[in-house]
């Protein structure tokens, strides 16, 4: 009796450990690069979290997009739609891990749902564009200038699979079609 009550008890410690380590909140994460963010928000779905500081002086945000559950074999972006809540008109910034182990982290505007994700300017400034993979999550980071004439901040972002070093069309139900949002600037203003 006492060998059975000593392994349900193991079996619940380990389960615990396991749903609290996949039940993350962005407001405990610790970034391995000793960077802080002010603001956080759990995005809905897709294992995925945004981190924020703002500059009111510059209209500037610092951001780090969290994905966690990623493999080198997936790419993820995030996006901001100046005009919409789709994914069509969103300007995003994009990140992968190469096939020679090194990330690739650029910008790539969104004019259809038949896009290839090359390289373009967006509709606003980006700055200090990397990307780190460990640990089975992707973070960006960028630095962005916005406009104060938005009411509102549209954003999308999205994971899917990669074809040697190019990304490809990522799946079209669940989660990925439920991954956009939006806030208004006091939101992001923190």
């Amino acid at each position: 009796m006492a060998r059975m009550l000593e392994l349900v008890f193991s079996l619940s410690i380990l389960m615990s450990m396991a749903f609290s380590s996949t039940a993350q909140s962005c407001k405990s994460y610790a970034f391995s690069s000793n960077k802080i963010f002010r603001a956080c928000n759990d995005l809905p779905v897709l294992n995925s979290y945004l981190h924020w500081n703002y500059d009111s002086s510059s209209n500037k945000f610092q951001i780090a997009y969290r994905h966690a559950g990623i493999t080198s074999s997936k790419w993820v972006a995030w996006a901001i739609n100046p005009t919409s809540t789709s994914m069509a008109g969103s300007q995003a910034l994009v990140a992968y891990q190469q096939n020679d182990g090194t990330m690739r982290a650029y910008t790539s505007p969104i004019s259809s749902y038949q896009t290839s994700m090359q390289e373009g300017e967006l509709s606003f400034d980006v700055s200090d564009l990397s990307a780190t993979l460990a640990n089975n999550e992707l973070i960006l980071f960028a630095t962005i200038s916005l406009s104060n004439t938005s009411t509102t901040v549209n954003q999308v972002w999205q994971d899917g699979p990669l074809s040697g070093n190019a990304p490809q069309i990522h799946p079209t139900s669940g989660s990925n079609v439920q991954s956009m949002g939006d806030s208004k600037p006091s939101f992001w203003r923190i």
